[in-house]
C-alpha cells in the first residue's frame, strides 16, 4: 500500500516536472517534446489514478497540438532554402536558428548592393537598419577621423543595440558590396513577437564584437587595412 501511495506520488510530480523542464529548454524542438512528455505522463496519471476524464481530454489535446506544431516546424525546415551568401550568414552568425526561423528572419530583411560612399550608420544618431556584410568594407569614423576599415563576414549598426541607441561612429561603404539590412523598427517587434530570433540575432552580435575586439587587442595596428573592431 505504502509502495502504491509513493509511486502514485510520483506518478503526479513527473508532469509537472517535465512541465518545468520543457520551460527551461532554448530549442524550441525540445520545449516542445518536454511539453509533450508532461501531457502523456498527465494522461497516464489522470486515468490510471484520478479516474478524471476530463484531465485526460485536456492533455490529449496538448499533445496533439504540440505535435501539429512539430510538424509545422518539420515542415518549413524541409522547405527553407538558402543562398550561399545566406548560408555563409547562417553558419557565422545566426547559428542558433533552426532553417524554417532562419527563412523566415532573412525574409524580414533585405538583400542590398550598395554602392560606394553609402552611409551605414551617423555618429550620434539611432541607425535605421542592422547591417550585415556579406561583400565589401565600410570605413568606421569618429569626428572626421578614420579609424578603421570592418571587411566582410561582421555587423554594422550592432553597438547601437546597447546604451541609449545612438551610433558610436559613422558607418560609410568604403567600396560596393552585398549587404542584408534589416530595419530598426522590425527588430523592436521582433523582440516582442519572436523573441527565439530575437536572442539568436544578439547571440550572433555579442559573436561579431567578440571578434572584432580580439582582432582589436591583437591585430596589426594601422586603418589601412580592412580591421574588425566596433563597427558603429
Amino acid at each position: 500500500m505504502e509502495l502504491d501511495f509513493i509511486i502514485e506520488g510520483w506518478a503526479g510530480h513527473l508532469s509537472y516536472l517535465l512541465l518545468v523542464l520543457s520551460m527551461l529548454m532554448r530549442h524550441m524542438l525540445w520545449l516542445r517534446l518536454f511539453v509533450i512528455a508532461s501531457a502523456m505522463a498527465g494522461i497516464a496519471f489522470d486515468h490510471f489514478w484520478l479516474q478524471n476524464p476530463v484531465g485526460v481530454f485536456w492533455q490529449s489535446l496538448l499533445v496533439l497540438v504540440n505535435v501539429a506544431e512539430l510538424a509545422l516546424l518539420w515542415r518549413n525546415d524541409r522547405r527553407a532554402r538558402f543562398t550561399v551568401e545566406e548560408d555563409r550568414f547562417r553558419e557565422t552568425l545566426l547559428s542558433g536558428l533552426s532553417p524554417g526561423r532562419c527563412r523566415r528572419l532573412l525574409d524580414l530583411g533585405r538583400w542590398e548592393t550598395l554602392s560606394t560612399g553609402t552611409v551605414l550608420t551617423r555618429e550620434g544618431q539611432r541607425p535605421e537598419f542592422l547591417t550585415y556584410m556579406a561583400s565589401g568594407a565600410v570605413r568606421i569614423e569618429r569626428q572626421g577621423r578614420l579609424l578603421r576599415l570592418v571587411g566582410e563576414g561582421h555587423f554594422i549598426g550592432e553597438m547601437s543595440m546597447m546604451g541609449d541607441g545612438l551610433a558610436v561612429a559613422t558607418a560609410v561603404m568604403q567600396d560596393s558590396g552585398r549587404v542584408w539590412r534589416i530595419e530598426r523598427v522590425k527588430l523592436d517587434r521582433l523582440r516582442e513577437s519572436s523573441p527565439a530570433a530575437m536572442a539568436a540575432i544578439e547571440t550572433g552580435v555579442a559573436r561579431d564584437m567578440r571578434a572584432k575586439l580580439a582582432y582589436q587587442n591583437t591585430g596589426p595596428d594601422t586603418a589601412a587595412q580592412p580591421a574588425d573592431g566596433p563597427a558603429d
